[in-house]
């Protein structure tokens, strides 16, 4: 999510993160390769082309500004890396369900050039889905493209999602189109027991609404020297909270995430998200991709 979800763990006492959209004018059936030509986007999504193989590589750049200072104690370790591969395309009834396998690599312990040691770097893989249809483009809340930040979660497995009001992402013609929209979810976690101390299962609710604004396209250049002109810039606002199954008191009161939580977007035609900024001054950028 936007806060991103895996800090979440800062604010709901015994949570551990690491840590959709409406389609229009989109066909309901999984996208079929053209002889001699590219395959089409599931669902029609050419701001978010999904096909069969097709693969993101992204990495972390600190952005100009700095992170504020009130969000230095909550800010979470960025990837290094992010690396993203739709791994199929299927139909399911009246839905397309996309599989994506992401993998998000972090330092662990920097580089000890004195010493001679080498960085101690860690991998989470994910696998996230998008489901897609004539009205919906459901992204799974573990995905990157959920919320622009890598996703995962530890100890803890999300066993029911709604949402409550429209989808992530409104698209039209394959597109974002000039019109804000928001998405609410409400989703229910359970906490797997962990080791030591921790062996207490706990469960609570997430409630999210998160705020779409389109904004005038931008050109986007990475550090690798690509350059994207005219890309789809989009604000996401998010708040939200956490109520406990069993609250630590008698009155269960809701847990409040910070507020107006933004994150921004940059989306390019027939290539995907490109650019992500949030308020932890974690940037990432596309290196790699491959579109089919």
């Amino acid at each position: 999510m936007n806060i991103p979800m895996r800090a979440l763990a800062l604010f709901a006492v015994p949570i551990a993160f690491v840590g959709s959209v409406t389609l229009e004018h989109a066909s309901d059936a999984a996208p079929k390769a053209k002889a001699g030509g590219p395959k089409v986007a599931a669902c029609g999504a050419r701001i978010l082309p999904l096909a069969e193989g097709n693969s993101w590589t992204y990495e972390f750049f600190p952005p100009k500004d700095a992170i504020l200072p009130e969000l230095v104690r909550l800010a979470p370790r960025p990837a290094k890396s992010i690396s993203i591969v739709v791994k199929s395309v299927t139909v399911k009834g009246a839905d397309t369900v996309v599989a994506l396998e992401e993998k998000n690599v972090y330092e662990i312990v920097a580089e000890n050039k004195e010493k001679k040691k080498s960085a101690v770097m860690a991998e989470v893989v994910v696998n996230s889905t998008i489901t897609c249809n004539k009205t919906k483009f459901e992204i799974s809340p573990d995905s990157f493209f959920f919320a622009g930040e890598p996703g995962g979660y530890r100890n803890l497995e999300l066993d029911k999602v709604e949402r409550t009001k429209a989808t992530s992402l409104k698209l039209v013609n394959g597109s974002i189109g000039d019109d804000p929209w928001e998405e609410d979810i409400s989703a229910h976690f359970i906490r797997k027991p962990g080791t030591g101390a921790d062996l207490k299962i706990s469960a609570g609710k997430i409630e999210m609404e998160r705020s779409f604004t389109p904004a005038q396209p931008e050109d986007v250049a990475t550090k690798n020297g690509n350059h994207f002109k005219d890309a789809e810039k989009l604000q996401l606002i998010t708040t939200g909270r956490i109520t406990l199954d069993t609250p630590v008191s008698p009155v269960p009161a809701p847990q409040e995430l910070p507020k107006n939580w933004r994150t921004l977007m940059w989306l390019a035609l027939d290539v995907g998200v490109v650019q992500t900024l949030n308020m932890y001054a974690h940037q990432y950028q596309v290196m790699e991709y491959k579109i089919q």
